[in-house]
């Protein structure tokens, strides 16, 4: 005991008379924090070496990217000359280590704009709902590091303005970089995390599909374009050492600030005199940060110094004589106690583990010997004694071989530095062949005099469910992927943005039998997709995509494209917008070749019309015929009664037979033109389609046939609802009157007719069925079809009268409304009844019943 107080003393007196050793100036070293992938760190800043060489005439500049921790040792070792970091850690290096004031503040080229300023950014996977700030309480978020300035410090200062504690706000994963957080976040692997600005943009140049990700609680402040969640600060400050001569740092200073590039050139970097950092000190003291962690300092602190390591020798020597006898003392009661303790912790520490159900390791780096925990080796179906003793080589035999060189690439990285932690996952072979996933954590715990690593420990978590829900998921999107490549047309998605972007984030294959392109080439931009549309269909298009966005309503377009090998054809969309968070809109639909169908239903439409036109020629010439040869047939009748008188008294009984023949015969045909005349009409000289109630049609022909009912001692019973419809009244009485009037014309012999009309709602309010139901003659069935032909009778005119005309009528009054009629019957002397529909009006959808109903 008493050696080492002495070799304490010693110590302390070379301290006191120890002189710092002359600082070598032939080369100088710029440390750059690592804030990303170091390789990716070190090309960016690697500019900055030549500029600074040439103004320290020639001599040699070297760039070191460390982590912050390593960044730190440097200082403390002196072993860089120059740091380039942020703000929050350059304010503790000021206070803590020998590093001067700012002399430069960086500037970043970003969206055309030279960028003095940083902010925090928060991002959340969209599947997880996130929306604003509180509903990441309680959660686990994915951070850089919580030394980190615009990936921990910036989103936590704002937490701290709106009340509340950043500390106690949620659970934070550091991952040792923001491309590891973003990776993170879009494997799934958690909800939410914090980068800095500038982060997500730099993956979406880099062509990285960053949809899935949302900024939380975005903000807006003029002349910064990046997206962020948090106000702004001063971006990364550039200090020098106190060890590094005044002049060579006018002529670094004086170089940089100078720098003269072209925009973007030299990776995007310039220099400009240092900004204000007071932003960075407030929300330092606010939240705690070091320096500013530590209650405000004692009188014997600022003695200590002032006047350094000369304070306390004295009473250090003196209490040192008497602390070591009561060390003596207290050191074997302390020994059992301390036992005691350490006991409890480790107890307590396996039992956390066993509930983690994580199996643990230590590694001696140096010498190979390795220790695991039971749990370590139940993952592989083994108990530990039955693979004790265990070394490196223990746990290389059961990794898979294809994983042992990721391995080491990891552990390479993290013993320089290059990575705050070793995180892997790896397949190990288990007890009974098959091969289990396993996540492989850990960190070096202690380092040897040189620097080297001497002890690493972590923990193994076995992730095989995980691995094989990642497989089948993979497997899902693959067949999905399979099913979409099948279809004639193509699946696709349209994103909008707000600032006028658009893209197909996705597209299945057949976008390029569409529009001539592959889904890569338009994956971030729609140009491609909008060069190939026709120019006339062009507005059409646009009109209708604009009025979905608007109304968020389904989008549908006919359109024509000119594909590069196919030439101009005809393309039928559809899809489904959906609003976003960051008022962007995306459309999910599909697509697909119409120009078969298209020339089909051209040549339809073509048919359709000369058929019409047909028609209305057919009904023009009988309209004429029947018009015109009324004229000779008035003639015939005239000429015969005059006939008739001329020869009064000079005709036998054959001449007058034949006389009657003659003007029955032209009366006959005179009956039938007229008849036909009114068929052509229908349609033409009735009064327009108009909303009108269908029982006032009813009850005007009933009106009309009032003597025939009477005469007939006819029962008429109308029943049901009747509704409004769209109609032409004269031909709606029409169709009512020739069919009523049957129903009583034909009826049985010494019977009075009994005839019941109804009215009934069709399902899906698609329209009314009217039924007419009579108890007369009846009509066989073999005959039926014939009915509603023209000049069709089935009767002699000696039985009963009538052209054959009025049922065709009643046919074309109710075709032309869009409805259909048919006729049932029994057969004869069992009734007939006349069915006919008519559809529901355009502007209305359900029944709305007369005054009659």
């Amino acid at each position: 005991m008493h050696r080492c107080f002495i070799r304490l003393c010693l110590s302390l007196l070379l301290a006191l008379g120890a002189v710092p050793s002359a600082i070598a100036y032939d080369a100088v070293t710029l440390g750059v924090f690592a804030y990303r992938d170091a390789s990716a760190v070190e090309a960016r800043f690697a500019p900055l070496t030549e500029v600074m060489s040439a103004a320290l005439e020639g001599r040699e500049v070297r760039l070191e990217v460390l982590d912050l921790e390593a960044l730190d040792t440097a200082v403390d070792a002196s072993r860089i000359d120059f740091v380039l970091t942020n703000p929050r850690h350059a304010l503790s290096l000021r206070a803590e280590r020998r590093v001067g004031g700012e002399l430069l503040t960086l500037l970043r080229y970003e969206q055309g704009q030279e960028l003095a300023n940083l902010a925090g950014v928060v991002l959340a996977r969209r599947d997880a709902g996130v929306h604003d700030l509180e509903a990441l309480k309680g959660q686990t978020i994915a951070i850089p590091g919580q030394r980190f300035l615009g990936g921990f410090m910036a989103q936590a200062h704002e937490l701290y303005q709106r009340g509340i504690d950043p500390y106690r706000f949620a659970d934070y994963r550091e991952l040792g970089s923001h491309d590891a957080v973003m990776q993170a976040l879009l494997d799934g692997e958690i909800a939410a995390g914090f980068v800095r600005s500038g982060i997500l943009e730099d993956w979406q140049r880099r062509g990285r599909d960053v949809s899935a990700l949302a900024v939380v609680s975005p903000r807006q402040h003029d002349g910064f374009p990046l997206a962020h969640s948090t106000g702004l600060y001063p971006e990364w400050p550039l200090t020098a050492l106190v060890h590094v001569q005044e002049d060579d740092v006018r002529r670094v200073a004086g170089a940089l600030i100078g720098w003269e590039r072209e925009p973007g050139d030299g990776n995007g970097l310039r220099f400009a005199p240092p900004r204000d950092y007071l932003a960075v000190e407030q929300a330092a003291r606010a939240l705690r940060i070091p320096p500013f962690a530590v209650e405000p300092r004692s009188l014997l602190a600022e003695l200590h110094d002032r006047y350094g390591l000369l304070l306390w020798v004295v009473p250090v020597l003196a209490g040192g004589l008497l602390a070591a006898l009561a060390l003596l003392v207290l050191l074997y009661r302390r020994r059992a106690l301390l036992n005691r303790h350490l006991k409890q912790e480790r107890e307590a520490l396996e039992q956390i583990l066993w509930g983690t159900a994580a199996g643990t390791w230590q590694w001696n780096v140096q010498t190979g010997e390795t220790r695991f925990n039971e749990r370590w080796a139940e993952m592989v179906g083994y108990r530990l004694e039955e693979i004790s003793p265990t070394t490196i080589e223990t746990w290389m035999s059961f990794c898979h071989e294809d994983d042992l060189a990721r391995s080491d690439a990891q552990l390479k990285a993290h013993f320089a530095g290059q990575r705050d932690s070793y995180d892997i996952e790896v397949r190990m072979r288990h007890r009974d062949g098959r091969w289990i996933w396993v996540q492989d954590r850990g960190r070096v715990i202690s380092w040897d005099e040189d620097g080297s690593p001497l002890w690493m420990a972590g923990t193994h978590s076995d992730i095989t469910s995980r691995k094989e829900a990642e497989l089948r998921a993979a497997e899902l999107i693959a067949q999905m992927r399979k099913h979409a490549a099948l279809l004639p047309g193509a699946l696709y998605q349209y994103w909008q943005h707000p600032d006028g972007r658009r893209a197909f984030p996705y597209a299945s294959d057949g976008i390029e039998a569409i529009y001539g392109v592959v889904p890569e080439a338009i994956r971030e931009d729609a140009a491609p997709v909008f060069a190939v549309l026709a120019s006339d269909d062009m507005p059409q298009v646009a009109e209708t995509i604009a009025r979905s966005e608007r109304e968020l309503t389904l989008w549908r377009a006919t359109f024509r494209a000119n594909h590069p090998e196919k030439g101009t054809i005809w393309v039928e969309g559809i899809a489904m917008p959906e609003r976003l968070e960051d008022g962007s809109t995306i459309w999910h639909g599909y697509l697909r070749d119409v120009t078969g169908e298209h020339a089909t239903q051209q040549q339809l439409m073509a048919s359709r019309e000369a058929l019409e036109r047909s028609n209305r020629e057919l009904e023009q010439f009988a309209y004429a015929a029947s018009h015109d040869l009324r004229q000779p047939l008035r003639m015939v009748t005239s000429y015969a009664q005059l006939l008739e008188r001329h020869l009064a008294g000079q005709l036998d009984d054959d001449g007058r037979t034949m006389l009657h023949f003659m003007r029955d015969g032209a009366q006959r045909m005179d009956g039938m033109l007229l008849s036909l005349l009114d068929y052509s009409r229908v349609g033409r000289k009735g009064q327009p389609l108009q909303p009108m109630a269908l029982r006032d049609a009813l009850d005007e022909a009933l009106h009309f046939l009032a003597p025939e009912v009477r005469e007939a001692e006819a029962r008429v019973e109308v029943t049901g609802e009747w509704p409004r419809v769209v109609a032409s009244p004269d031909e709606m009485t029409r169709l009512f009157q020739n069919l009523l009037s049957n129903a009583i014309k034909y009826r049985a012999p010494g019977q009075a007719p009994e005839i019941t009309v109804a009215v009934e709602a069709l399902p899906k309010a698609a329209g009314w069925q009217v039924t007419i139901r009579d108890n007369g003659i009846g009509i066989a069935t073999d005959q039926q079809r014939r009915l509603f032909q023209v000049f069709q009778r089935l009767h002699t005119r000696e039985q009963y009268a009538g052209t054959g005309v009025g049922l065709a009528i009643c046919r074309k009054i109710v075709e032309r409304h869009g409805g259909e009629i048919r006729l049932e019957s029994p057969g004869e002397r069992q009734g007939s009844t006349v069915i006919f529909t008519l559809p529901a009006p355009a502007e209305a959808s359900s029944l709305e019943g007369s005054d009659h109903g």
